[in-house]
C-alpha cells in the first residue's frame, strides 16, 4: 500500500489519482467497486468501462453528493462519540493493486490507522443493522478495510432519518474478487480492449463500435427482441393516449381555476408560466450566415436504430414430446 498527498475532493487533480497510476495504468476508486463488480444501481460494468477510456473531467456537484458532504463532518462526529475516540479525516489517498481509497474518517495516524469511518446518507435504504447494508456500500467498504487490513465502520443516515453506526462484516473473498475483476477490466482499459458486447448497453456499443456499411444476419432470438420492441411501442402509444384522455378530463374540470382540490388536499395545479426564449435560427441564418458559421460546431456522428414498419412474428414455441 502506498500513501498519496490528496488533492481537493472533486479536483481534476483528485479525478486523475482515481483514474491513472504514476505507471499510466487504469486504477478505480473504492466507491466505483459496485461497478466493477457489476453490481450498482446506478453505474454499469460498461458505464465505467466507457468512462475509464477518457480522461475524467470536473463535473458540477450534484444534489446527492452536496448533501453528503455537508451531513459528513456531523457524521463523524456523532460516530467519534459511541466510538469514544477521535474521527479524523486523512490528509492522504491510499493505494494499492488497480484500487485508490479516500476515507471519509480514521481513527489513528494517516500512516498508521486503526479503523476506518465511511459516512453515508441515503433516501433509498433503511440501515437497522448489517444485514441491511446494500451491496454498493459494501464493496466499497471491503476495498478500504482491505488495502488498510483494519476495521470499517459506516456511519449512516438512513431514509428514516435513523442513525446508525454498524461494522462492516469482513470478507476476504471479496477482496479476492474484486482484485481479479479491476485487473481484467484494468487490463482491458489499458490495453484498448473490448469488452463482451453483453457488458454494454445500446448507447456504449453505438460509441466503441464504429459502423460499417455491411449487413449481419441476425440470430433467431433477435425475432423475440423484435416482438418485445413492438409491444413495449405499443404501449407506450397507450399510455401516452391515456395520459392525454386524462389531462383533459381534469382540464376540463379546472377551467380557468390554478389549483384543484379533492376532499379538501391538492391534487393538481395548471399555472401559467412564462414562455420560453428561443433563438430564430432560420432568420438567423438568412440574415447572418457568416457569423453563424463562425460560431457554429460540428457535433460527433451518432448512430440511429430504425425498425421495419411490420410488427415481426412471434418466435414458434418448441413442441413438447
Amino acid at each position: 500500500m502506498h500513501l498519496v498527498q490528496k488533492p481537493e475532493h472533486g479536483s481534476e487533480e483528485w479525478l486523475r489519482l482515481r483514474w491513472r497510476d504514476p505507471r499510466g495504468l487504469c486504477v478505480f476508486g473504492a466507491s466505483e467497486a459496485a461497478s466493477v463488480m457489476d453490481q450498482s444501481p446506478y453505474v454499469s460494468r460498461g458505464d465505467l468501462y466507457a468512462a475509464k477510456r477518457s480522461a475524467p473531467r470536473v463535473a458540477e456537484e450534484s444534489e446527492v453528493f452536496r448533501r453528503g458532504h455537508v451531513l459528513e463532518p456531523a457524521l463523524l462526529g456523532e460516530a467519534a462519540r459511541i466510538l469514544r475516540a477521535e474521527v479524523r479525516t486523512p490528509s492522504v489517498m491510499y493505494r494499492g493493486d488497480r484500487w485508490v481509497a479516500t476515507l471519509d474518517g480514521i481513527v489513528g495516524s494517516d500512516d498508521r490507522p486503526e479503523v476506518i469511518v465511511e459516512a453515508k446518507t441515503t433516501t433509498r435504504y433503511a440501515v437497522r443493522d448489517a444485514e441491511d447494508l446494500p451491496a454498493e456500500w459494501l464493496w466499497q467498504t471491503w476495498v478500504q478495510g482491505s488495502l488498510l487490513g483494519v476495521p470499517v465502520f459506516i456511519m449512516a443516515l438512513d431514509r428514516d432519518l435513523r442513525l446508525s453506526l454498524t461494522e462492516v462484516p469482513a470478507n476476504p473473498a471479496a477482496w479476492d474478487a474484486l482484485r481479479v475483476e479491476a485487473e481484467r477490466l484494468g487490463s482491458a482499459v489499458d490495453g484498448g480492449l473490448l469488452l463482451p458486447p453483453e457488458e454494454f448497453n445500446a448507447d456504449q456499443i453505438a460509441a466503441l463500435w464504429k459502423a460499417e456499411p455491411k449487413t449481419c444476419e441476425l440470430p433467431g432470438e433477435a425475432a423475440q427482441w423484435l416482438h418485445v420492441l413492438a409491444d413495449a411501442r405499443d404501449l407506450k402509444q397507450q399510455a401516452e393516449q391515456q395520459e392525454k384522455t386524462a389531462r383533459d378530463a381534469l382540464a376540463r374540470m379546472l377551467l380557468d381555476a390554478e389549483v384543484g382540490l379533492l376532499n379538501g388536499q391538492q391534487v393538481v395545479t395548471w399555472k401559467e408560466q412564462a414562455g420560453r426564449a428561443s433563438l430564430d435560427e432560420s432568420r438567423l441564418r438568412t440574415d447572418h450566415p457568416d457569423l453563424c458559421a463562425e460560431y457554429e460546431k460540428q457535433g460527433k456522428p451518432f448512430r440511429v436504430m430504425r425498425f421495419s414498419s411490420a410488427k415481426p412474428k412471434s418466435p414458434k414455441k418448441k413442441e413438447q414430446t
